[in-house]
């Protein structure tokens, strides 16, 4: 297997350094990483940059592309610029644990499955973060392994995938990922590994998970999909 790591940033100063450094500190290395920068105003590329040698210092080819657009468009451009025949995906504002592609990758040795859907954590610094977690994550309890849909911040899939459904809906601005994972829910084997965990920060206000929530519904109606228990 060669394995293409894909994230797409748009102005992550805070957050890049903290995914990247956990992307080094992998027990297993992908054999690339392509970041799609939606055109970053502030210090993000400079926060990359300073990372740029210490990963092509662990024989990983790295690759920075410019990309204006939504996620979507960003995904796809990296994909398209991968050489990979699996990709694995997570965001800005994650941060790997240290197996997390040891485990993500380990179902693709054998030839039936096709996407796999890694876990994630909520990190809570404060009792408004701790409250917030189970609103916007699947909690332990309530995953249903046979039904559970992969995310971005922690999914994996055999490129031929991605090319057969015609990539990432570029139409959509948000949860263009859930869009993506209806897609392959039918047409592809699944694979739900609780062990391949990122950890995710959640927002720190009130202000910033407004928007937060005003995407995810905003998202929704986009797509057109209705989820009666959220």
């Amino acid at each position: 297997m060669k394995i293409s790591f894909i994230t797409t940033i748009l102005n992550e100063e805070e957050s890049i350094g903290k995914l990247l450094k956990s992307l080094i500190s992998q027990s297993v290395s992908p054999d690339e990483v392509i970041i799609a920068d939606g055109k970053s105003t502030d210090k993000t590329v400079d926060r990359i940059k300073n990372y740029e040698l210490r990963i092509k210092g662990e024989g990983i080819v790295f690759k920075l592309i410019v990309k204006m657009g939504n996620r979507s468009v960003g995904r796809n451009a990296a994909i398209e610029s991968s050489t990979g025949n699996i990709i694995v995906c997570s965001d800005a504002g994650c941060v790997l644990d240290k197996d997390w592609i040891k485990n993500i990758i380990k179902p693709f040795e054998g030839p039936q499955i096709d996407v796999v859907s890694g876990y994630y954590k909520g990190i809570a610094k404060t009792i408004f973060q701790k409250c917030l977690i189970p609103y916007v994550l699947v909690m332990p309890e309530n995953v249903d392994k046979d039904n559970f849909l992969p995310a971005t911040r922690s999914m994996a899939f055999r490129k031929p995938v991605w090319e057969k459904i015609g990539g990432f809906d570029e139409k959509y601005s948000h949860n263009e990922d859930y869009v993506f994972a209806k897609k392959i829910r039918n047409k592809f084997k699944i694979k739900f590994v609780k062990e391949a965990i990122v950890f995710w920060y959640p927002p720190r206000d009130f202000k910033n998970s407004f928007i937060m929530f005003f995407r995810f519904a905003y998202g929704d109606a986009e797509a057109r999909i209705f989820r009666p228990k959220v």
